[in-house]
Formats: C-alpha cells, structure tokens, sequence
C-alpha cells in the first residue's frame, strides 16, 4: 500500500502576455517547486523533479501572466 503523496506548488509572473517572454518565470517557479521537494541538504535539488509528472497553469494578471507549476492539479480560480 503507498502513502499519499502531498501536493506542491510554486508560482511566478511574467511581466509579458507573450508566451516568448516566459522562460525566466517558469524556471523560477519550477525551481521554488524543487526547493520545497528536496530534502534540506541537497546539492541537486532538481533532480527531485525528475520522472515526476507536474501541472502547468498559466493566468493573466494585469500585467503579465502568472505561471502555477505544481505536482497537482491547480485548481481553477477563476472569480
């Protein structure tokens, strides 16, 4: 029987609406992803992402887009 897994996320904006302008913000928000996920002495902390399926959400916000990265399903937020 496995345990359950918790879920994480991270976040980060883009101050551009165009999808060329994002890298920056979803290496930052993948990167806060990993920080949360590898155990506190890890020198490779990205290597905890590795085979892991993650979630991508991308939302406008006024000016930019604000880029979700989570081992869940983000949930819509939509108000």
């Amino acid at each position: 029987m496995t345990e359950p897994q918790e879920n994480y996320s991270a976040e980060a904006e883009a101050s551009s609406m165009d999808p060329h302008d994002w890298g920056r913000a979803m290496a930052l928000a993948v990167t806060r992803l990993a920080e949360q996920l590898a155990p506190e002495d890890s020198e490779d902390i990205h290597a905890t992402l590795v085979g892991r399926d993650l979630h991508l959400k991308i939302r406008d916000d006024s000016t930019g887009v604000t880029i979700t990265v989570s081992t869940a399903p983000v949930p819509d937020s939509d108000s």
